[in-house]
């Protein structure tokens, strides 16, 4: 599986997800590059690895955390598909989409359980206890906390007026992500 042009794909740059450092094995069956996340100050990696496998003329196309080597996405293709520069690029940015997509759907479904979360969501939780709740947006620290609960940073709130808080949050983030596409 050789793919020529290879090392001209350094610079491609999609949704601010940079690719840098194309190289192969010696054999030219197995390509790397690294992605980088130009989106934030401390840019995140990802590896993108191009592998023939036993099954002929199938390559595996991957994307990894560079740190936690967490498979983020991945394609089965024919040499056909990136038989060019631009059909390459055209992978790669359906692959960046499904790793965002996926990380949008995580994150919405994560805070909808841990506001709705039943017994052990935030709305639950207020339900069953019945008492005051102090919220303090205090600096946390492992060590005792004189500020928590006592400074002027504390805010009481009584379990109906939390749940109308909430209530209100939800609706903003539903507005806020139905605004995104």
């Amino acid at each position: 599986m050789k793919i020529q042009g290879w090392e001209k794909i350094s610079g491609f740059t999609y949704k601010g997800y940079s690719i840098v450092n194309p190289i192969h094995n010696a054999s030219e069956e197995v390509y790397y590059a690294t992605v980088l996340d130009m989106n934030h100050i401390v840019a995140s990696e990802w590896d993108i690895e191009l592998t023939a496998t036993p099954v002929k003329g199938v390559i595996k196309f991957s994307i990894k955390d560079n740190v936690t080597q967490h498979l983020l996405a991945k394609s089965h293709l024919t040499k056909t598909n990136i038989d060019t520069l631009q059909k390459f690029r055209e992978q790669y940015e359906m692959l960046v989409d499904d790793i965002l997509e996926g990380a949008q759907h995580y994150t919405a479904s994560k805070v909808a359980k841990n506001i709705n979360g039943g017994t052990t969501g935030i709305i639950g939780r207020v339900m069953n206890t019945g008492t005051p709740v102090t919220y303090s947006i205090a600096p946390q620290s492992s060590s005792v906390n004189v500020l928590y609960g006592s400074s002027s940073l504390s805010t009481t709130f009584t379990p109906a007026h939390l749940l109308q808080t909430i209530k209100n949050l939800q609706e903003e983030i539903d507005k806020f992500n139905s605004k995104q596409w």
